[in-house]
């Protein structure tokens, strides 16, 4: 999904995830886990999550007036028959004269489950004009470079060269990261955004388990019992431009990140305004088993 100020990315498995995405670097050499416990490996889990869209508090000249939306995000799959993510955000922004702009964005990605192969399709609408129509596949190579080639627009193709990851694997490892007791986690993202045309550098702050009083932040609809017993931590993750130069952040997203790889309590901050996406609606799907 497009990274530029008129867009969230998906988040949850987004994994999100966030954004989106989505979502991955090399993870930090493992410390000792935090309180003795043993760190746990990740199952991500199959969900479908429904946002609502507000202005945030951050008001710039240059930003929005006003905004409201919806984001419905499906995320199925397991590690043996790669993950799934179908991503639709309608949304209405209003710029500083009144002035409306409707977004239509749908993602849909894949990712093998071993982190060799990443499909993506990419449909952006402002105001009813397609901004961008994008169908693309990643495939990882035996140095850990990927190549990038395009079905729609025909043609393009790009390699990325070093530590990049998936959204899925993004996530996971920023899970086992929070789950060592690390406050930090770099990661390298290819999500298919911007056409499949670039990669985001990525820098993880992880705040301490949410525990006690601490879990009031949540929306009402995440307080279920299926999530009850999942640890969940405060991440805030910038997205930074694979180019040398100022390191300023394109966005900041600001979540609850679940150690099952659900997401919730999003603020995405842009230079000049920010958006929230609060969960309204959470709904666990079945666990599949690997069958192999």
């Amino acid at each position: 999904m497009s990274h530029h100020s008129a867009s969230l990315p998906p988040r949850s498995a987004a994994p999100a995830g966030a954004a989106l995405a989505v979502l991955l670097g090399i993870a930090p050499a493992a410390a000792a886990p935090a309180s003795g416990a043993a760190a746990t490996a990740i199952v991500l889990q199959p969900h479908r999550i429904a946002y609502e869209v507000s202005l945030g508090p951050r008001r710039g000249p240059g930003g929005f007036s006003g905004a409201r939306g919806l984001i419905a995000l499906e995320f199925t799959g397991n590690a043996c028959d790669g993950y799934a993510t179908n991503f639709r955000q309608a949304t209405e922004l209003e710029d500083a004269d009144g002035q409306p702009r409707r977004l239509d964005f749908s993602v849909n990605l894949w990712e093998e489950g071993r982190g060799q192969r990443f499909r993506f399709t990419v449909l952006n609408k402002v105001n009813g004009q397609t901004t961008r129509d994008g169908d693309g596949e990643a495939r990882r190579s035996a140095d850990g470079s990927i190549a990038v080639a395009m079905k729609r627009p025909p043609g393009r193709k790009g390699d990325f060269d070093g530590a990049v990851l998936f959204p899925s694997a993004m996530m996971i490892g920023l899970i086992e990261a929070a789950q060592r007791g690390e406050r930090r986690y770099d990661a390298r993202l290819f999500d298919g955004s911007e056409g499949g045309e670039k990669i985001y550098e990525t820098s993880a702050t992880i705040g301490a388990r949410l525990e006690g009083a601490r879990n009031e932040r949540l929306e009402p609809a995440m307080r279920v019992a299926a999530l009850e017993s999942v640890p969940r931590w405060p991440v805030v993750t910038a997205y930074y431009e694979s180019t040398p130069g100022d390191r300023v952040p394109v966005y900041t997203m600001r979540a609850v990140t679940f150690a099952n790889g659900v997401v919730s309590d999003l603020v995405f901050d842009f230079p000049d305004f920010s958006l929230m996406a609060k969960a309204v609606r959470y709904e666990a799907l079945p666990v599949e088993s690997c069958r192999r």
